[in-house]
Parts: C-alpha cells; structure tokens; sequence
C-alpha cells in the first residue's frame, strides 16, 4: 500500500511535536487546532499510521549511533588548545581563532565560552573523560560492586577488617579443632593400623 501524502498541518504538527518533547496538546495548538480541540486532535494525530510513521523515521534520523559517539568522544579526547589558537613567534600573544576551528570541523569540541575582563574564556570537553568513557566502552576499565552490598561501595575501615578477619579466624579454628578431636577419636576406637602425620590438638 502507498504511503499517504502528509498534509502541511501534519507536517507543522509532526515538527512542533518533536521540538515540544513530544508534547502532542502543544503541537497540535501550533498546527492550528484550537486549544479547546487540540487534546483530542494531538491524540488522534500520533495515532494516525502515516503520522507516526513519518515521526519514528525523524525520532530515528536524530538518534546518534554508537559509532558517531565514539568518534565524537575520539575528537574530544585529541582535542587541544593548539586547535583554535594562534600563537605569534616567539610567543608574544595568543588569540583565539575560531575560524580556523571551524575550517577543521571541531567547533563541537568548545564545552562553554565565557566573557570575562580579560576576554573570552574557552573552555573545551574534558580529554580525560573523554578517555575514560573509550576505556570503559571498550571494557578496558571496568567498575567492580560488591553484590552483597546490592551495588553499594564498601567503606574502608580498617577496625570493621579487622573484626572481620579475627572473626573469620576464630571459625575457622572451631572448625579445625571439631575435626581433629573427631579424628583423635576415630584413630582410638578403631583397630586398624595407626596412621602417622600431623595431628591438631585443640
């Protein structure tokens, strides 16, 4: 079955949909229904078939992939300074040049520019996290949790190890002293050949 032509009231209600959040009430007020109808209207649009059709291809289109993420992080991690400055022999002055920013295709390394007294100040995506979400995605780095503690981190404490080391050593010690008297007296009670070895005397 061929797909419908949208009407231009789809249109501007399929756009105003996306960029309100998917707010179907707003969008369909934008796209000309009155505020009284634009409920129901905003209802039954996102469930007419071309409508939503034509919004998951959008939503789909706008959505990054792992590949693009990963190279986004790949320029944020070689990211510098170098990449938007110019320096004048011998150092003397600094500027910035977003020009040449632009030319190289990196404008979406800068985080935030900030006026201040002394100019601009640009700051760009940190490299080191940047380093840190590769290494992870690429299960260089992983994060280890304690499932006893259902995720959370356990507190070094070196009094609580310490109790819990001594009570560890105390139960293991009953344990070794039940099994070497129940030995002891397995060897007395019984009229086979004697066995000579380590004994553990509790």
């Amino acid at each position: 079955m061929a797909k419908k032509r949208l009407s231009k009231r789809h249109e501007v209600f399929i756009s105003e949909y996306i960029n309100n959040r998917f707010n179907a009430t707003q969008a369909a007020i934008k796209a000309g229904y009155s505020e009284k109808s634009a409920r129901v209207a905003g209802h039954r649009l996102i469930t007419n078939d071309n409508v939503a059709e034509e919004i998951a291809l959008r939503v789909k289109e706008m959505c990054m992939s792992g590949e693009e993420a990963m190279g986004l992080l790949s320029d944020q991690a070689k990211g510098t300074l170098d990449d938007c400055m110019d320096v004048t022999p011998g150092g003397r002055s600094v500027s910035l040049n977003f020009e040449k920013l632009k030319e190289r295709g990196k404008l979406h390394l800068i985080k935030s520019i900030t006026p201040t007294a002394n100019g601009l100040k640009v700051e760009l995506y940190s490299s080191q996290r940047a380093l840190e979400l590769i290494a992870k995605a690429q299960g260089v780095f992983v994060d280890k949790v304690d499932i006893t503690t259902k995720g959370e981190k356990i507190a070094n404490d070196p009094e609580k190890y310490d109790r819990a080391m001594s009570t560890l050593a105390d139960a293991i010690g009953s344990i070794l002293s039940r099994q070497g008297a129940k030995g002891k007296d397995d060897l007395d009670s019984s009229e086979s050949t004697p066995v000579v070895g380590p004994t553990i005397e509790s």
